[in-house]
Order: C-alpha cells, then sequence, then structure tokens
C-alpha cells in the first residue's frame, strides 16, 4: 500500500514539473514575440507621424551650383559712359557754337543719367565709371571737358527746371523738345554732385 502511495505521488510529481517547464517556455515566446525590432519600432514612428524615413543612399547632386561663377557685379555695372561724355570734348566757352553744344552735351548726360539709374549707385561706382572714362583722355582734352563742364551743367538743370526757356537753343540744336529733359532730378544730382567733385574747374582746382 506504502508503494503504491509512493508511485502515485512521484507521477503527480512529474506532471507538475512537465506544466511548468511548459509555462515557462509559453511566456519567453510570448516575450520575444512582443517586442518589436529596433527597425520596426523606427519604421511604426516614421508612419504615426506621416514622416516618409530618408533613404541613405540618396543624395543631392550639387554639382552644378558653384558661386564662383557668378559674377554678381556685372550686372550692376555702369556702361555707355565714353558714348554719353563724347559730346562734352573739342569746344569750350567763347568757341563757336558753344551755347548749342552744351545744350547736346546736357542732354546727353541727363539721358545717359537717367538709363544708369545713377541714383541707385553709389557715388563711389559713379566716380570708377567718370574716371573711366577722363582718365583716358590727354591733359588738353581733360582741360577743354572741366571748362565745358561750367557751360553743361547750369543748362542741364535749366533743361530740368525751365525748359521752356531754353525751347529756342534745343531747336537749333536739332534736339526733340518732347524728349527732355528725359531725366529726373535725382538722377541727375547724382551725377552732378560727383562731378563737381572729381572736375578740377569746379572744385576750383584750375
Amino acid at each position: 500500500m506504502k508503494l503504491k502511495y509512493t508511485r502515485i505521488l512521484s507521477l503527480v510529481l512529474c506532471a507538475a514539473i512537465a506544466c511548468s517547464a511548459l509555462v515557462g517556455c509559453g511566456g519567453s515566446a510570448a516575450s520575444s514575440g512582443s517586442e518589436p525590432s529596433s527597425s520596426a519600432t523606427a519604421s511604426s514612428s516614421a508612419a504615426a507621424s506621416g514622416e516618409a524615413l530618408p533613404d541613405s543612399t540618396v543624395q543631392a547632386n550639387t554639382s552644378g551650383l558653384n558661386p564662383g561663377d557668378f559674377d554678381e557685379n556685372s550686372i550692376f555695372s555702369i556702361t555707355g559712359t565714353s558714348a554719353a561724355f563724347a559730346p562734352c570734348l573739342g569746344w569750350g566757352p567763347g568757341v563757336s557754337g558753344c551755347s548749342l553744344k552744351s545744350v547736346i552735351a546736357a542732354a546727353s548726360l541727363l539721358q545717359w543719367a537717367e538709363e544708369a539709374r545713377l541714383s541707385s549707385r553709389t557715388p563711389e561706382a559713379i566716380q570708377d565709371a567718370f574716371y573711366e572714362w577722363y582718365d583716358g583722355l590727354d591733359a588738353d582734352e581733360q582741360e577743354s571737358f572741366a571748362e565745358a563742364w561750367t557751360m553743361i551743367e547750369p543748362d542741364a538743370l535749366a533743361l530740368l527746371s525751365d525748359k521752356e526757356s531754353m525751347s529756342g537753343r534745343i531747336e537749333d540744336a536739332g534736339l526733340d523738345a518732347s524728349t527732355l529733359p528725359g531725366c529726373t532730378l535725382k538722377n541727375w544730382q547724382a551725377l552732378q554732385s560727383v562731378l563737381d567733385d572729381c572736375v578740377p574747374e569746379a572744385n576750383g582746382e584750375a
């Protein structure tokens, strides 16, 4: 009887141990199955935020972007200086026809000041444009321009402020009065102030 009781107890213990082992294995499997991988977690987070994960193999192509290829100053350079100042040479006060030549020169400089939008330029830029032309003149031409400037300046101002008083000279000079002065006061003043500082006759150096 005792032996039979012992055998039954042994069978019960074995069954209990087997059940415990099965429960442990099932828990481990459930645990491993419930833990997402780091990549799966990242994908889920990205999906939840609505942001696509970047492809690390795709890179921006910047080979065509080279700041050194673009000279921003080139589109802002002041051009046409020589042509604008050409009517200012070869005559001066007392020369035959100087009053008409002065009106022509004034009209040329007014047109240039407007087209070059000199009021939007720095005085240094206007000076550079002027000296690029002026420094190419010989001494006689520089003196001739300096003397002519004393007539051109007041004529330009007269075209701006009282064109009617100059109608006779405008017509005799062969200019189209309807196109004059063709310049705003601020663009002319930008040129005038620079030339007054640069031209010897104007600044009292002559």
